[in-house]
């Protein structure tokens, strides 16, 4: 049926200028039965019209899984322009009732519609021209009453019309309909099976994925192990942001995090150790190889906490000269500790064992601070230390090495290379650890000669590695004993040693399950000698001639009889 156009004026948008639709002579024609179109609007949606046009809602429309956003509810009606008449754009609808009201806006928002839907799109249609400059644009609620009973007495119901929102013909990119995704068909646990084989800087980065992996990525039992590696992060800020997120159990702590790892994150304070310190009381390994900035405080107050580490990795640490729980170090004086029996002050036994660590492996490779006194507070505290690297701690002497002989009655590995202040004495004190001992590293230890190698082979029968490089004072004579005390034997490091071909014989003849051996530099040391070698240790693996005296022949001997064994050199001959 054809009615007048009415005269009405609306607000579009608050933050928007005023738009007008004025009266006009044209007619048109409207279909009789109104065709609903799809509802893209969110669960949350709120819509201003009151009451609704009996074709929204989201009934038999969009299916409430896809969760598209703030939608318009939109009805379009067949417009069927006359003959004298240039076709208009349909437009936007509402309630014949509530056109006088004064609080009316559309502040809705418009979307475009998927490329599927079939019905048309804004663009698609004609709009009218926008209106004069000189128009004067008024309110809703301004409107004269007699407009808005013409519009009532065309008996035309206005709920389904569509008012023009777009009168320059754009179109509103809204958001894309979902896919769903091939994982949406894992369950929880095997998409958490999956993100355990993933790094921490990959579970960081799967949580910025979508809200599900948001919440499976930050599950605490994926962060069992925290590995950091960056010179650039700000690690004492981005800890306390891990933490936070990973308290879900408790509300304080971080009970499933059991090992950190910050190497090269030079960044770290004693700040970020403190952290570490108040969230993770079941922490079992710290590493923070080359973070310079740590310092004494930041690991007593780990260890004071932290009461169940195991594995302290400090290389690098050059502020560390010791470790010591905080409250021990307040109470009790070094006196008491070495005179428990002293009258003076009586200190219960369960105090001193309370505070005692449980480290097992211990690494303070270059910490050049790290002296006698400081060793023996470790030592001396940690006496269930197996593992223990001091490399390049150049201020360790005798007294700190009898120390660790005195207190770590289990220790299995000794790492005390380029420690030159250590001689045969502290080689000595070694000895009393007895067949504990499995492997020591002395190397570019000058002043320890055959007196203290012999000494060591004699009472640790169960060496399985020994590295004496750059001990120019060893020579065959510590050869023969250690070949005949410790047949066990496995890795061997001689390199700049004076030994001939006589020692390797005897090694051979003794130590037939040899994998490793280094003669690098050696002079003295002859084809006659590796061959030996080659036809007693078939199993030999790895072997280090650079820089010494072999010929073609001697290689081709260990290539015949040792067929898996890697051999480094130096002659271009052997290419």
């Amino acid at each position: 049926m054809a009615c007048p156009k009415p005269t009405m004026e609306f607000y579009f948008n608050e933050s928007r200028s005023v738009e007008s639709v004025t009266d006009g002579s044209d007619t048109f024609s409207v279909s009789s039965t109104p065709k609903p179109i799809k509802d893209f609007r969110g669960s949350l949606y709120k819509p201003k019209l009151d009451p609704l046009s009996p074709y929204g809602g989201l009934a038999g429309r969009a299916s409430p899984g896809h969760d598209l956003g703030y939608h318009t509810l939109l009805t379009r009606d067949s417009i069927t322009p006359t003959p004298t008449q240039t076709p208009t754009a349909p437009r936007r609808t509402f309630d014949s009732l509530s056109c006088s009201s004064s609080s009316f806006r559309w502040s809705d928002v418009p979307s475009s519609m998927c490329n599927t839907s079939p019905y048309p799109r804004a663009s698609d249609v004609m709009t009218p021209p926008p209106p004069p400059r000189n128009h004067i644009a008024s309110t809703p609620s301004s409107t004269h009453p007699s407009s808005v009973s013409s519009v009532r007495s065309t008996g035309v119901n206005c709920s389904s019309h569509l008012l023009d929102t777009n009168p320059l013909g754009t179109t509103f990119k809204g958001k894309k309909s979902h896919k769903n995704s091939l994982f949406d068909k894992l369950s929880d646990d095997l998409i958490l099976k999956i993100f355990s084989f993933l790094s921490s800087n990959y579970l960081c980065v799967c949580a910025r994925v979508c809200r599900r992996w948001y919440f499976l990525a930050w599950e605490p039992q994926l962060w069992t192990s925290v590995c950091l590696s960056s010179e650039k992060i700000h690690v004492d800020r981005g800890l306390k942001t891990l933490f936070r997120l990973l308290c879900r159990d408790s509300p304080t702590v971080c009970l499933a995090v059991e090992k950190i790892s910050l190497s090269g994150c030079c960044r770290l304070t004693d700040k970020g150790l403190f952290t570490i310190a108040r969230r993770c009381p079941e922490l079992k390994t710290l590493e923070i190889r080359g973070c310079s900035l740590v310092s004494n405080a930041g690991i007593a107050e780990v260890m004071a906490r932290c009461v169940s580490i195991l594995k302290l990795d400090l290389t690098g640490c050059q502020q560390i000269t010791t470790i010591q729980p905080r409250s021990l170090s307040n109470e009790i004086s070094d006196s008491v500790i070495d005179s428990p029996s002293s009258g003076s002050l009586h200190v219960p036994p369960q105090v001193v064992h309370h505070h005692q660590l449980f480290l097992q492996f211990l690494d303070l490779t270059d910490c050049h601070g790290l002296e006698d006194f400081g060793l023996k507070t470790i030592v001396r505290n940690s006496p269930q230390i197996s593992h223990l690297y001091l490399r390049r701690c150049v201020q360790i002497t005798d007294c700190g090495i009898k120390a660790i002989a005195s207190f770590c009655m289990m220790l299995k590995e000794l790492s005390i290379s380029d420690c030159i202040l250590v001689t045969d004495f502290g080689m000595y004190e070694l000895a009393k650890l007895g067949s504990n001992l499995r492997y020591l590293s002395v190397a570019k230890c000058d002043q320890i000669s055959d007196a203290g190698i012999k000494q060591i082979a004699r009472h640790c029968y169960k060496l399985r590695y020994l590295n004496v490089r750059g001990c120019e004072a060893v020579s065959d004579h510590s050869m023969e004993v250690l070949s005949r005390s410790c047949p066990r034997l496995r890795a061997l490091d001689i390199g700049k040693c004076d030994v001939t071909d006589n020692g390797l014989r005897l090694l051979s003849e003794h130590c037939p399950n040899l994998r490793k051996l280094s003669v690098k530099s050696c002079d003295m040391i002859t084809d006659q000698g590796i061959q030996s070698i080659a036809f007693y240790c078939r199993g030999l693996q790895q072997l280090n001639i650079q820089d010494c005296n072999i010929t073609v022949e001697g290689y081709r001997t260990v290539k015949k009889f040792c067929k898996k064994c890697i051999i480094e050199h130096t002659n271009p001959g052997f290419y």
